[in-house]
């Protein structure tokens, strides 16, 4: 298939002899390499005037190169009102852009090595602008007539992501042995809500106000509002202890497999060597007809859901309760004694016979 040449019109002002000539030869230059240029230069008088002349070639051309100057652009914007030639052409440019849609393929600003950005009319500063005394920018000007685009290379493949610096850290359980030293933990107590229209609370008794208010605000900072990786461990361990009046233990401690789980949700590399998790236990010795704890159970039961909250014990069987530090948790365990059967068991401690073992 016989290619086609592609046709250009060349829009400039007659700055001077020196200016016509470098147009000329611009010209001259693209049509010995295919381009048909249309020039006012190849034209004596053209028999249906120039007025038509430059509207029928602005219309037909593949391309219009306009050879932007100071005296051009001043020409366009009317501060130099000689060269009623480029008055026209521009009125054509700028009508032709806007029947487009500003969407312009057809008119490429060129200048020459004197030339500046800024005497490029407003409509055109969008476009690429070749420089044509530049023997790479006059090529790309070149094979942009010609419609020869630049080849993209193939697409390759995506970097592998760097690894993420993973953070590792040590971790402790939820009983800070000094805190609970001065806090004074007494035990439990269960405050109910005998419309039975809200789970029950499982008060957490100190002797001191002070230190009871900082284990919660730990307690709260690491676990929020509620429990929801299920960290916190509670369990009430009842049955026969040889030795022990009756009653039952209340064993405060953590979930280890929980609490690495929360941390690798927070992409920290973890290491069993790095836990070390202490708990507490407190033995209570209710009066056998005590239905305390029963109750707890079988509202926790109905409620699946239950508050930790800070209490303070006064003058031994008054109780203060703290608020604003309640905590939520959906999980908590009833236990027999005679249940107890591994060192493993997270209440073997309860045992001193696997406490002999360790």
């Amino acid at each position: 298939m016989e290619e086609k040449n592609p046709k250009v019109f060349i829009s400039y002002s007659h700055d001077s002899k020196e200016h016509q000539d470098r147009v000329l030869d611009l010209s001259n230059k693209l049509r010995s390499e295919g381009i048909d240029c249309s020039l006012d230069q190849y034209e004596d008088s053209p028999p249906e005037g120039w007025p038509k002349w430059m509207d029928r070639n602005v219309k037909k051309s593949d391309f219009v190169l306009v050879v932007c100057t100071e005296t051009y652009y001043k020409r366009v914007d009317g501060t130099d009102d000689k060269g009623n030639g480029i008055k026209w052409e521009s009125t054509l440019i700028y009508q032709h852009l806007y029947n487009a849609g500003t969407n312009n393929t057809k008119f490429i600003p060129v200048i020459f090595q004197d030339g500046e950005f800024k005497h490029i009319p407003e409509p055109l500063q969008g476009s690429t602008f070749y420089n044509v005394d530049d023997s790479e920018e006059y090529d790309k000007l070149y094979w942009r007539l010609r419609g020869v685009k630049t080849t993209k290379p193939e697409l390759g493949k995506l970097r592998e992501l760097p690894e993420k610096e993973r953070k590792t850290l040590f971790i402790s359980g939820f009983i800070d042995v000094e805190l609970w030293d001065e806090a004074g933990w007494k035990g439990v107590a269960f405050l109910h809500d005998y419309a039975f229209k809200k789970p029950s609370s499982l008060g957490i008794l100190f002797t001191n106000k002070e230190m009871a208010i900082k284990i919660f605000k730990g307690w709260e900072k690491r676990l929020g509002k509620e429990d929801e990786f299920n960290e916190l461990r509670i369990s009430f361990v009842e049955g026969d202890v040889p030795g022990e009046p009756y009653g039952y233990y209340v064993h405060i401690n953590s979930y280890p497999e929980n609490i690495v789980k929360r941390v690798k949700s927070n992409d920290v590399d973890f290491n069993l060597d790095l836990m070390m998790l202490v708990s507490r236990i407190h033995r209570m010795n209710p009066s056998r007809n005590s239905k305390n704890l029963q109750e707890f159970k079988d509202r926790f039961r109905h409620f699946n859901s239950y508050t930790l909250i800070p209490c303070v014990l006064r003058n031994g069987n008054q109780i203060e309760v703290i608020e604003g530090l309640e905590i939520t948790k959906k999980n908590v365990e009833f236990r027999k004694y005679s249940d107890i059967k591994s060192k493993n068991d997270l209440d073997s401690v309860l045992n001193k016979k696997f406490v002999t073992e360790i």
